[in-house]
C-alpha cells in the first residue's frame, strides 16, 4: 500500500446492472488513486454472470464482490453496500458503474473530511463526456445551494456514522432517491463542493430493467410529492419553485406530458426563473426529448451544469 496505510478507510459502494461492459471502468479508477486505504463493494442485480466475470479479472483483495439472486433497485443497492462494509471503514463513497473518479478524487475528499469535522458528505465538480469520449460540459456545484436542492448519491464521500449512529438511509421505495436522502440528512448538517473536477460523468443509458432506471414510476414522483411538498413550502417561493421544477421533470421522463407541464408552469409561477419557462416551452413543442439522452447532456452546455 501506499503511505496512506494509516488513513481512515473508505468503502466504495458500487451498485450494478447487466453492464459488463462498463464496469471495469469504474473499477480500474477506484483501483488508481492516489489515496489507496479502500475496499470496493460491488453490488449486482444482474440475471447472468457477465459482471462478475469482469470483476474476477480485477486480481486485488480489496474488491468484494456480492451478487442478489432478486433484483432490487438503487437505493436499496446503495443501502446493501453499506451494511456489508468493513467495519473499520469511516467513509463510504458511491460511483455508478458507468462513471469513473480521476486519480486524486479521494485523497482529496477525505482530505476535507478529515480536516473539519462539521462536514458530513464532500462532491466536486464533474466532468460530462459523450459515449465517445467528447468532453460535453461540466457539471458544476453551486456554492449557494440549498439543502432543499442537494443531492447524496453518486460521486459523493460521506461519513458512515449517518447510516449506522444517526440511522439515515435511502428510501428504498425509489422516491427521486438521492434528493430525498439529500433533503434529510443536509437539513442539519454542512457539506462541501470541491471546486474541481475529480469526477467524469458518461450519461450511458440505463439499460431495461435496471436497478437505476431514470424514469421513476408516477406513483413514486408522487410519494415523493406528498413526503416532502411542506418541507418545501416552508422554505419559500424560491425552494417551492424549484421543487415543481423536479416534479416537471421527473414526469415528463415518465410520459406523463400533462401532469409534467403543469408543474413546470407552477414553478415558474411560483418562483419566476427564466430556466423553468424554458423547460416549460420544450414540454410544449418538443416534450418527448425528456426522455432522450442527448436532451440531458445538451441542457448541461445550455445551464453549465447546475439543473
Amino acid at each position: 500500500m501506499s503511505k496512506m496505510d494509516n488513513s481512515p478507510k473508505v468503502s466504495v459502494i458500487i451498485p450494478t446492472y447487466n453492464r459488463p461492459n462498463i464496469i471495469g471502468r469504474a473499477i480500474q479508477s477506484v483501483l488508481n488513486q492516489t489515496y489507496q486505504n479502500f475496499e470496493i463493494v460491488i453490488i449486482d442485480d444482474s440475471p447472468n454472470g457477465g459482471t462478475e466475470k469482469v470483476v474476477r479479472v480485477f486480481k486485488d483483495a480489496r474488491i468484494r464482490y456480492v451478487h442478489n439472486k432478486v433484483r432490487g433497485n438503487m437505493p436499496k443497492a446503495r443501502n446493501q453496500g453499506v451494511r456489508e462494509s468493513s467495519p473499520e471503514a469511516k467513509y463510504i463513497a458511491f460511483l455508478d458503474d458507468d462513471d469513473e473518479w480521476l486519480p486524486q478524487f479521494l485523497e482529496k475528499t477525505v482530505k476535507v473530511l478529515e480536516e473539519k469535522e462539521d462536514r458530513v458528505m464532500v462532491i466536486s465538480h464533474a466532468e460530462l463526456r459523450s459515449r465517445d469520449g467528447k468532453k460535453l460540459g461540466e457539471a458544476r456545484c453551486d456554492f449557494d445551494i440549498k439543502f432543499w436542492q442537494a443531492s447524496i448519491g453518486n460521486g459523493c464521500v460521506i461519513r458512515k456514522e449517518i447510516f449506522t449512529k444517526e440511522n439515515f438511509w435511502y428510501d428504498e421505495r425509489k422516491v427521486i432517491e438521492d434528493l430525498d436522502f439529500g433533503l434529510r440528512v443536509l437539513k442539519n448538517h454542512k457539506w462541501e463542493c470541491l471546486p474541481e473536477i475529480l469526477r467524469i460523468y458518461h450519461p450511458y443509458p440505463l439499460p431495461a430493467e435496471s436497478s437505476a432506471s431514470s424514469a421513476l414510476p408516477v406513483k413514486e414522483i408522487e410519494l415523493f410529492y406528498e413526503k416532502h411538498y411542506s418541507t418545501y413550502a416552508r422554505e419559500g417561493k424560491k425552494a417551492l419553485g424549484y421543487f415543481y421544477f423536479k416534479i416537471g421533470r421527473e414526469f415528463l421522463k415518465t410520459g406523463e406530458i400533462k401532469k409534467g407541464r403543469r408543474a413546470l408552469l407552477n414553478a415558474f409561477l411560483t418562483y419566476p426563473n427564466p430556466q423553468y419557462f424554458f423547460y416549460y416551452l420544450i414540454s410544449l413543442f418538443f416534450s418527448k426529448s425528456f426522455q432522450n439522452i442527448r436532451f440531458r447532456t445538451w441542457k448541461y452546455k445550455i445551464f453549465k451544469g447546475k439543473l
